[in-house]
């Protein structure tokens, strides 16, 4: 009778288990102990609670037949993107997300089997979870079928889309741009080109980018169909953004500065162009067109400029891209008109360090030496009072600069 009554409750148990939806950890960490301890992978459904896409799936979610085979094959963790805390797992994993609702599965040891966009029926969710299993189809062993020379459509996409989210830029660019050159090119203004674009592009000189950044419209109408009004402008605004960011950026040349201008218009921020090419813009007039060429382009940015710390900045630039002091004078009036304004003794401290800066490159030594006697006193000062762990990592960069430059030029 005993025996009986305990498998009966055992029953009823298993049987309230796979006849709910998916049972989620309460924490990450308690997820992937669990996953250490049973030998299951983890799996994370990436949401926002002000998503509608994320917050239609929650009816799916909860669904026997969905529940039953993630209960039984993972451990399940739900990632709010509005709570910092369980931001930070995807911070410190250097997992990027161009999008969400996203789910991501995890082996017990932290690694990435497979990722999707999930569809959002109670089948498909289901075989999202067994393409997580199947080493077949995982976006997880992907590269190794890469390197192996496999260059379907599928493979190619999933690997982009992967080594985007993990923040591989190189292998991104790589795998992106074979994924272009197979590409049927009749077929460049469908939507998996644009949803290859969106989720899987990095680099601005990719041709999928190039393409849609000449065919708003088309992926306009994409994304309204699908109820997403305007993301068209968010993905390849973001793709301009990264151009103008990137490593290479110092490197462009005049030509390309001007089409990143002009597609800074094509996304709706042109009222930024200036703000945010003027690093890229400078140098590449320099290279072109000569120094005289660039420090009137940079003395334009000042003319209207009265924020302290940016004129610091302006000075920082100067000292750091243009070939010697011809200017130097000039450039004094900005350190001039900034001086009076800063308050913080690390402020101060950083003006005088571009001041001795500036000196030494007009070759003045002397007055090169009494700034950087000035500035150790206020960075000094600084270091004493500094509470902030922020700032206290500012003031030891900021002194170990000063005293390089004092070695420079004893």
């Amino acid at each position: 009778m005993k025996k009986t009554f305990l498998l009966s409750t055992f029953l009823l148990i298993t049987n309230i288990v796979f006849s709910q939806g998916i049972i989620f950890e309460p924490t990450i960490e308690g997820a992937f102990q669990k996953a250490k301890a049973t030998g299951k992978p983890v799996f994370v459904e990436c949401y926002h609670p002000n998503c509608p896409i994320c917050m239609a799936l929650e009816p799916t979610l909860k669904k026997a037949e969905v529940g039953k085979y993630y209960n039984q094959t993972f451990i399940n963790y739900k990632l709010n993107l509005s709570d910092a805390k369980q931001v930070a797992f995807l911070t410190k994993k250097k997992i990027y997300l161009p999008g969400f609702p996203l789910f991501i599965f995890f082996d017990k040891n932290q690694n990435i089997l497979h990722h999707t966009d999930p569809v959002n029926t109670a089948k498909d969710l289901v075989q999202h979870g067994k393409d997580a299993m199947n080493p077949d189809v995982q976006t997880g062993a992907s590269w190794k079928k890469y390197q192996a020379g496999n260059r379907e459509i599928s493979i190619l996409s999933g690997l982009a889309y992967l080594l985007r989210i993990t923040q591989d830029t190189t292998r991104n660019i790589q795998v992106a741009n074979d994924l272009y050159a197979i590409y049927p090119k009749k077929q460049m203004n469908d939507k998996l080109s644009w949803f290859i674009t969106k989720k899987c592009i990095m680099d601005l000189d990719n041709g999928f980018a190039e393409h849609w950044l000449n065919n708003v419209a088309t992926a306009k109408n994409y994304e309204a169909e699908e109820g997403h009004a305007g993301n068209e402008m968010n993905s390849l605004g973001m793709l301009v953004q990264m151009a103008i960011y990137s490593p290479k950026a110092s490197k462009y040349s005049l030509a390309k500065v001007n089409k990143l201008k002009n597609y800074m218009g094509v996304v709706g921020a042109a009222q930024y162009t200036t703000g945010a090419t003027w690093q890229i813009e400078c140098p590449a007039l320099l290279r072109e067109q000569g120094q005289d060429r660039a420090f009137a382009f940079l003395q334009n940015l000042i003319n209207e400029q009265t924020q302290p710390q940016l004129l610091v900045y302006y000075v920082t630039f100067y000292n750091t891209n243009f070939p010697d002091g011809k200017y130097a004078n000039n450039v004094r009036q900005w350190l001039t008109k900034a001086r009076p304004q800063l308050r913080t003794e690390y402020d101060i401290a950083n003006l005088n360090y571009e001041s001795a800066r500036l000196y030494k490159k007009a070759g003045d030594l002397t007055n090169a030496k009494k700034e950087i006697a000035i500035a150790k006193t206020n960075i000094s000062s600084a270091k004493a009072k500094a509470s902030d762990q922020n700032l206290k990592k500012l003031i030891v960069s900021i002194e170990a600069s000063i005293n390089k430059l004092a070695g420079e030029i004893k």
